[in-house]
């Protein structure tokens, strides 16, 4: 037998009901908001990540699954959405000409990582990227869509933590404290602390080393530097949010694992997973410019899929039903069973049934197991008094109609039980 590679997972017909409610509601919710879908490569060029990431952030220097195709050119498997959609944004130029343009993904991502539950080694996301806007309304339209589309999942027991982490303007003269701080605990850094305080410091408040998160009690708070301009901006954020009725709290030292973020990040944390995070983003004021683009203000987030399906594991989501099993007696039945199934099916009413001839009972049992709402009999009967036998499989009455007339009366009883189940 061969098996799948570690930290991957197959998906089953049995938790798909869950998996499309999630990207159902995300796409629902982005479509209030008109953020409009993009499909982005799997792959992508190998500096795409290592400019748009960081080369020392830990995704790029250890996460990424990373090859040489047939001519040579390094590609990668994308470890996150943004910087692929920044990279389209950039290059396709009737779309980075608009004075606004707002882009949702939903697809999987790859990381070399430690497999456990929650992080896995192909995982997948959806996430939105709003460019052209600096005005703190597109924060506030990034974080209300995530918190209405958790909303809408059912999520309640959930907090969303808010930071801003300045701009090159007033984040220096925080580093160079921060980096005086954490000198004098050298000792106690983790081994990738050590190598971050040389790097990249901010990222020292972005471990998640129990040695290392002791530290962060003391260390200064980026709040104290921000320039007039990061002030306002965040003041206006909190501002926006208060008056959306979105729940907030304030942490100081919250930072994102990525280097492109500038002024607000965000995170919607629940204390269930193991990972804690299922959901983040940020503003990335100057990520265009790097990929070649002009300078473009721009904010989004990204979500597990993963994750806020372990978050949903106890609601009870039904898979969706089937409208019609269709069991029939063999032989003859079955041409007529092949004939109503084509024309059901034509006429947008979901139908299946066995083409081996077997037993009633385990066909019924089928229909079972596949949640239909209606079952057809066609038997010797039937056949003789040209009828069908229809079964409402949840109230357990039955009736017979004639063959000419059951496809329009099938039709009519299944978006009747469909629009009571939907509370129409």
């Amino acid at each position: 037998m061969i098996s799948k590679p570690p930290g991957i997972e197959d998906v089953f017909p049995d938790t798909i009901a869950r998996w499309n409610f999630v990207t159902d509601t995300a796409r629902e919710v982005f479509r209030l908001f008109n953020i409009r879908e993009i499909i982005i490569p799997v792959m992508e060029c190998t500096e795409v990540f290592a400019r748009g990431i960081g080369d020392d952030t830990d995704i790029v220097s250890k996460e990424m699954f990373t090859f040489e195709d047939r001519g040579g050119r390094s590609l990668t498997l994308r470890p996150e959405g943004t910087a692929s959609v920044v990279r389209a944004y950039v290059e396709n130029g009737d779309y980075n000409r608009l004075s606004s343009c707002k882009l949702f993904y939903i697809g999987p991502m790859f990381r070399a990582e430690r497999p456990q539950k929650g992080r896995l080694r192909q995982f997948n996301q959806f996430g939105a990227e709003i460019f052209g806007s600096a005005h703190p309304y597109a924060d506030f339209e990034a974080i209300a869509s995530m918190d209405l589309i958790a909303k809408k999942l059912g999520l309640r027991s959930y907090t969303l933590f808010i930071n801003s982490i300045g701009c090159p303007a007033c984040r220096p003269a925080f580093i160079s404290d921060l980096t005086q701080y954490y000198e004098s605990k050298k000792s106690h850094l983790c081994p990738d602390c050590s190598r971050r305080l040389e790097k990249n410091p901010l990222r020292l408040l972005d471990c998640k080393v129990e040695s290392c998160i002791a530290l962060k009690h003391e260390a200064p708070v980026i709040s104290g530097y921000l320039c007039p301009s990061c002030a306002k901006h965040y003041d206006e954020l909190k501002t926006l949010l208060g008056e959306g009725a979105i729940s907030y709290t304030e942490n100081p030292l919250l930072v994102r694992g990525l280097d492109y973020y500038t002024r607000t990040t965000f995170e919607f944390v629940t204390g269930s997973t193991g990972q804690n995070a299922f959901a983040a983003g940020g503003r990335y004021d100057n990520l265009v410019e790097t990929f070649g683009g002009k300078p473009t203000p721009a904010v989004g987030f990204a979500a597990g899929i993963e994750r806020i399906l372990i978050l949903l594991e106890k609601t009870n989501i039904s898979p969706t039903p089937l409208d019609v099993y269709i069991v029939h007696s063999g032989e003859k039945a079955f041409t007529f069973a092949r004939k109503i199934t084509k024309e059901l099916r034509a006429s947008g009413i979901s139908s299946d049934l066995e083409a081996e001839a077997k037993g009633f009972k385990s066909q019924f049992k089928k229909a079972d197991r596949e949640h239909a709402r209606l079952v057809v009999i066609i038997g010797e009967d039937e056949l003789t008094t040209r009828t069908l036998s229809i079964k409402n499989m949840l109230t357990g009455t039955q009736e017979s109609v004639q063959m000419d007339d059951a496809v329009m009366h099938i039709k009519r009883v299944s978006e009747l039980i469909s629009g009571r189940q939907q509370g129409l």
